[in-house]
């Protein structure tokens, strides 16, 4: 099961919404989230993180308020990494294991280790970072992001 991240709760997909500066959107190709958690709240209680949960937690998709760091782009690579695109955007797939650095819009780096030894698809849109894990192939991955609402 996957370790909690700062100050972590359970919250509806409305209350979540509330709660974010960014807009939560819901992958077509996964319908209405069992579970949506919102995470690490700034100083004004507003949360940088909304995740959302599938098939029992076993598959999630998180969306960090914030781009990722541009060092991600040159550090990433080895094993299992593969550079896609989601809707015509830079992607990147991981076959495992990783830490996730990202930028939050106050300009300061939040570094995020994964907590699924699982498949991830990391890309960026509209100044959100998101993060899609669990047991898909590549393929399903981009399919899922590419159907975000």
């Amino acid at each position: 099961m996957p370790s909690p991240l700062p100050s972590q709760r359970p919250a509806s997909l409305d209350e979540a919404q509330r709660h974010v500066r960014f807009p939560i959107r819901v992958p077509a190709a996964l319908g209405a989230p069992e579970q949506v958690l919102v995470a690490d709240p700034d100083g004004t209680g507003t949360y940088r993180v909304a995740t959302l949960l599938y098939r029992g937690g076993a598959l999630r998709l998180d969306a960090f308020d914030g781009r990722l760091d541009p060092v991600f782009h040159k550090q990433i690579g080895g094993p299992g990494v593969e550079w896609v695109t989601v809707d015509g955007d830079f992607a990147v797939w991981i076959g495992g294991p990783h830490e996730l650095a990202y930028v939050d819009r106050a300009g300061v780096e939040r570094v995020e280790t994964a907590r699924l030894a699982a498949a991830t698809l990391i890309w960026e849109d509209a100044g959100v970072s998101y993060r899609l894990e669990g047991h898909l192939t590549r393929d399903a991955a981009v399919r899922i992001a590419a159907s975000l609402g």
